[in-house]
């Protein structure tokens, strides 16, 4: 029950998948769908998930709103999602999102200087993302407990999808971003259980001119069993890391690149609901605890997310 769990524990490398987001959509994206379960070897699912981001952020505190000529990004992501397993140590997982974008930002602003004539624009973006597809490997361990994830982003994504957006911004980076990494999950009594989880983004390639930034996206959190009837109701509570370098090419003209690269730290409690033996509910709150944006930067209060799962 707890490697259930633990497939929808974060819902954390971004329904975004990796694909750029100057304040860090790439959040969502470690467990999602997340880890494999033992005697299900395929799982269909969608996510949603929902990002504001309207608060200036510079070093590790906020900052006067009119240094950034970005006002708001609001972003509802929808990501379809499937697991096959084809023995008891390899499995493929595919991840693609779809995004409903709101970008309002001032097009005669410039970066780091306030504006005293802004002329505020907005543009509305609907679109698939990037797609995301990995491996994985379960067999270090006959409980499945440890385990290591490999694949790749796919540039399927559009990098003009709105004249106003800038290249960290739109849906698509038009890179192809090589993707590793690994879980390891235990219990640490009868009814409480530990998980891990970690994924590295790099970018293999530019594309006119732009190149992502690394990222490190990890997950550490606890499950509890515990509540009657068993197993049913499964609360999450976990912390989520997240490091990415700064955008190399695409920036600001003014600018360049300086308004890129973060980390961040958020305490995401969640909810898991067994329904019956396939289907599960998911739900959480991310809430900041640190946050460090190079330059200026907009970041969300907080966000949140809900799903659905089909286990076969």
């Amino acid at each position: 029950m707890l490697a259930r769990a633990l497939i929808l524990s974060g819902l954390l490398l971004e329904p975004a998948l990796a694909s750029a987001c100057a304040c860090g959509c790439g959040i969502f994206d470690v467990g999602l769908p997340g880890l494999p379960v033992s005697g299900m070897k395929d799982q269909v699912g969608l996510q949603y998930s929902f990002m504001n981001q309207n608060w200036n952020h510079s070093g590790a505190s906020g900052q006067v709103a009119a240094l950034n000529p970005d006002k708001q990004i609001g972003t509802n992501y929808y990501t379809v999602y499937g697991q096959h397993m084809f023995n008891d140590d390899w499995g493929i997982e595919a991840m693609m999102p779809y995004w409903l974008r709101s970008f309002t930002t001032d097009t005669s602003g410039t970066p780091g200087q306030i504006n005293p004539a802004p002329t505020p624009q907005t543009a509305h973006v609907s679109s698939f993302s990037d797609l995301r597809i990995m491996g994985m490997y379960t067999g270090f361990s006959k409980d499945k407990s440890t385990g290591l994830t490999f694949g790749l982003k796919l540039p399927t994504g559009p990098i003009n999808a709105a004249p106003l957006l800038d290249r960290d911004t739109e849906p698509g980076t038009g890179t192809t971003d090589l993707l590793l990494g690994g879980y390891s999950m235990g219990n640490l009594s009868a009814n409480w259980g530990w998980f891990t989880q970690g994924t590295w983004r790099h970018a293999l390639n530019h594309y006119q001119g732009y190149k992502p930034g690394d990222s490190i996206n990890t997950v550490a959190g606890l499950a509890y069993n515990g509540i009657e009837p068993a197993t049913k109701i499964i609360p999450l509570l976990q912390t989520n890391l997240m490091w990415r370098a700064p955008d190399q090419g695409g920036g600001d003209a003014v600018a360049g690149n300086k308004d890129s690269g973060y980390l961040n730290l958020y305490l995401a409690p969640g909810l898991l609901v067994n329904l019956s033996p396939h289907w599960q509910l998911n739900s959480s709150v991310y809430l900041p605890l640190y946050r460090y944006a190079n330059g200026n930067q907009l970041v969300p209060h907080w966000m949140a997310n809900a799903g659905v799962m089909y286990l076969f």
